[in-house]
Formats: C-alpha cells, structure tokens, sequence
C-alpha cells in the first residue's frame, strides 16, 4: 500500500512538471494579490507630500512596471525552485503552499 501511494506520487510529479512554470506564477500572483495592498500603502506612505504628477507617474512604474518585472522574475526564480524538488515531494509541496496561503488570506480576511 505505501509503495503505491509513493509510486502514485512520484507520477503525479511527473505529470506536474511541466506545468511548474505556471504554477509558480500562479504562487506569485497571489503574493502580490495577498500583500499588494500592504506594498501600496508604504509607497503611498513614502510619496504622499510629492507633487500630484510625481505621485501619478511612480503609481504608474510601480504598478505597471514594479508589480510586472517582480511577477516575470520571481516566477523564473520560483519554477527554478521548483525544478530542483523531486518529483516525489513536487505536488504535494506545490499544495501546502496554496493550502498555507489560503490560510493565511483566512486569517487576514482576504476571503
């Protein structure tokens, strides 16, 4: 019984590993979405007594370019991770994240 559940984990990672990349970037996204909020408002903090066009034009590399060029480089970083676990441990690490960050937007009424 316990041979099968490792066989049947070990292919279960198998079948995962070339989706890691999306993955990742689902992990990320929701970082962002989970503490995006938090990471505005210490910018709004830092940049409240700028002039209005200053204010906008940070808002705007901040957000388009700051929240995009984290999500493309820790998602590369992250499926790098990712591919250095073994298929045995891949799916069920990949669903502890998740779990644990549901848990965490629980706790923070995110949810």
């Amino acid at each position: 019984m316990q041979a099968q559940l490792i066989e049947l984990a070990g292919q279960l990672g198998q079948w995962f590993r070339p989706y890691q990349g999306q993955c990742a970037m689902a992990i990320i996204a929701t970082l962002l979405v989970l503490f995006g909020g938090e990471i505005s408002q210490s910018i709004r903090q830092l940049i409240k007594n700028q002039h209005l066009v200053v204010r906008t034009l940070i808002f705007v590399l901040v957000c388009a370019f700051g929240y995009g060029a984290a999500t493309v480089w820790l998602s590369g970083l992250l499926a790098e991770l990712l591919a250095q676990i073994s298929d045995l441990y891949l799916v069920p690490v990949v669903v502890s994240v998740f779990v644990g960050l549901g848990m965490y937007a629980q706790k923070q009424r995110h949810i």
